[in-house]
């Protein structure tokens, strides 16, 4: 038994360590390590921490932590089975305007995920020659320039007309993203038929967003990068729990 907590919990933080040397630092990428540690822990000590399970206090510790980690992962299930599920349900083609939400930057470059969900636009807008796209994301941290101006210079790059582009470069969160593009969509093109690309476990908040600022569009889901897959997962179930308890998801 101890051997298998050792080997899961080593797993799990070096997930954590590994991660954190290509990406940003956030929850998904230091849960896998919150929940290892500690079966490192007691799989590391299990001579001196047994013993104190079977004490009344302990038997009390060691009930709780079975019945948190059974707890996390069946959430983790649920909620994963969930976001799959929107993910899988593919916008039609030829919507009026595709909108594209924004991600990570590295200095001028879009970054592995952020390419991919312009792979995906360039996918859709091959396939709808009148729709019009709306690239979504200000500048941040560590970024030369608006994630919005380095999506249009990447489709540009690949083909697709500037007349065809614009851009929403204001925006700092998926929030503001719609919000924002809620502004350029009644100026510009009210009544238009929408669809909206972001990396498939964003899918269902990021729709559920869209509703929340007056748009209804449907999803168009980007593959996600593989190794930062789960923890995206991870971190999206937390952050769509907490929303619904603050009531800022619908």
């Amino acid at each position: 038994m101890h051997i298998v907590l050792i080997a899961l919990g080593a797993l799990l933080t070096l997930d954590t360590a590994l991660l954190s040397m290509v990406s940003n630092g956030h929850l998904g990428t230091v849960l896998p390590a919150i929940m290892g540690i500690p079966m490192l822990i007691v799989g590391i000590f299990k001579n001196s921490l047994f013993p104190w399970f079977q004490t009344p206090p302990g038997r009390w510790i060691k009930t709780l932590l079975i019945v948190i980690y059974a707890a996390a992962v069946v959430f983790f299930c649920i909620m994963g089975a969930l976001l799959s599920s929107s993910a899988s349900k593919k916008a039609e083609y030829n919507k009026d305007v595709l909108i594209v939400l924004g991600c990570a930057v590295r200095g001028d470059r879009v970054s592995l995920t952020l390419k991919y969900r312009l792979d995906a636009a360039l996918e859709y807008l091959d396939h709808s020659p009148d729709t019009h796209v709306i690239v979504t994301g200000g500048k941040g941290d560590g970024e030369n320039l608006s994630e919005a101006q380095a999506m249009k210079d990447y489709l540009v790059s690949h083909g697709v007309d500037p007349s065809r582009i614009t851009m929403e470069d204001k925006s700092t969160s998926t929030w503001e993203n719609f919000k924002f593009t809620r502004r350029i969509l009644d100026e510009r093109f009210p009544n238009a038929s929408a669809a909206y690309i972001t990396t498939a476990f964003h899918i269902y908040r990021a729709g559920r967003v869209a509703v929340m600022n007056g748009i209804e569009a449907e999803g168009y889901a980007a593959k996600d990068v593989w190794y930062s897959a789960p923890n995206n997962y991870m971190r999206e179930s937390i952050a769509i729990t907490l929303y619904k308890i603050q009531g800022l998801l619908i």
